[in-house]
């Protein structure tokens, strides 16, 4: 490939020194679980994102699952009681599955068709416990949805909020308000770890200490179970090194989003998503996608040229078979129609001027190509 999705051996590269000597310096210490470099880490993290308290686990995943588990045992205790939940059909399985091993019933949700977030005046019922947010590549949705709670919207009215904010974390539109999210260092998000990783930002410290405790098979008290999902004092290590480069990789993302966004502004086949938002620099900027016709085709053809594109996603959740037993969207809806329209470019801080130029370049030939023959055949 000419320019892959992503490219982790360029990060790497531009960090190597720095990454090794964290390393050696915390194998050298023998000090390899919980200890002063993950304290430091959920530190710089809170104050990072302006909460009070992070605590790091084992993988977003894993944060949001024990994000799930602390508001079921909170509000309905560990009886077999089942609360509902509402999450968004466009998005990664990890979202539903966080909820479902911890035993919540579900409702698939049908989304925005401009922005493919959870749309809430679609929910098809009053009667759910709470709803799972999902700022889809990274666009911030969060005030938007505090305010309408604060304001009474009758469908949020009592309804615990969650948020999997693997995707727009970085997003700044928080306000300070009350709310928890499970954030993600996945190898492909903008603060990534070289393994997995994540963390639960919250503003409760008697959640905070339930987390620390329960990430640690219920230690020191052992007066509660739980289960091991902790992040290496290497891992946070590492991740403290890049954490030190994280806002100039965020610039530079912008910098490439709006320079695609430029590019694309008069190509009237391209709909760029993130153009949905207003304001750009509030954007997690975690995918840049676009909304095409004929994207198979197109991303077929990009691919020969040497382009990687990613789909995010192929199916909403409803159309996959393990989900199917859930409440959801019709078939032909929202959810299904973006699945079939969206593609991710390649968006990392080291691409360089020259290559996204030539990236836009092949996008808009074969859009537009591709677009003029199918009319085209569609005539003939």
């Amino acid at each position: 490939l000419i320019y892959s999705f992503i490219n982790l051996k360029l990060q790497y590269e531009g960090i190597r020194e720095e990454i090794l000597a964290v390393t050696d310096e915390v194998l050298s210490s023998g000090v390899l679980m919980n200890g002063p470099k993950t304290d430091l880490l959920e530190f710089q993290l809170a104050r990072r994102i302006d909460v009070p308290h992070v605590v790091c686990v084992g993988s977003g995943t894993e944060a949001l699952e024990i994000i799930a588990r602390f508001h079921k045992e909170s509000f309905y205790g560990v009886t077999k009681t089942r609360p509902r939940v509402v999450v968004p059909a466009l998005t990664y399985p990890a979202t539903i599955n966080a909820f479902i091993s911890t035993g919540w019933d579900v409702i698939i949700g049908e989304v925005n068709s401009e922005t493919g977030i959870l749309d809430l005046d679609k929910i098809p019922t009053d009667n759910f416990d709470a709803i799972c947010i999902v700022g889809l590549y990274g666009q911030p949705v969060f005030a938007d949805w505090y305010l309408r709670r604060k304001e009474g919207h009758n469908k949020l009215d009592g309804k615990i909020i969650n948020e999997d904010a693997a995707q727009h974390w970085l997003a700044s539109d928080y306000s300070g308000a009350p709310i928890m999210k499970a954030i993600s260092f996945d190898p492909t998000k903008n603060l990534p770890n070289y393994g997995s990783g994540g963390a639960i930002a919250c503003w409760d410290e008697y959640a905070m200490n339930w987390f620390r405790m329960y990430r640690d098979n219920g230690k020191p008290h052992k007066n509660s179970y739980g289960t091991n999902s902790r992040i290496s004092e290497v891992d946070s290590a590492q991740l403290l090194v890049k954490l030190k480069y994280l806002d100039d990789w965020q610039e530079r993302r912008l910098e490439i989003a709006e320079y695609y966004c430029e590019r694309f502004k008069d190509t009237p086949n391209i709909r760029v998503m993130m153009d949905k938002m207003a304001n750009k620099a509030m954007h997690g900027l975690q995918k840049f996608v676009i909304e095409i016709d004929n994207r198979d085709s197109v991303r077929d053809l990009l691919l020969a040229d040497g382009v990687e594109c990613k789909i995010h996603y192929e199916q909403p959740l409803h159309e996959l078979e393990p989900y199917s037993i859930y409440p959801g969207p019709t078939m032909i809806g929202a959810a299904s129609a973006l699945a079939r329209r969206v593609l991710s470019l390649p968006f990392y801080p080291e691409l360089t001027d020259k290559e996204i130029k030539l990236i836009a370049d092949r996008v808009i030939h074969h859009v537009e190509h591709d677009n003029v023959h199918s009319a085209i055949a569609n005539h003939n």
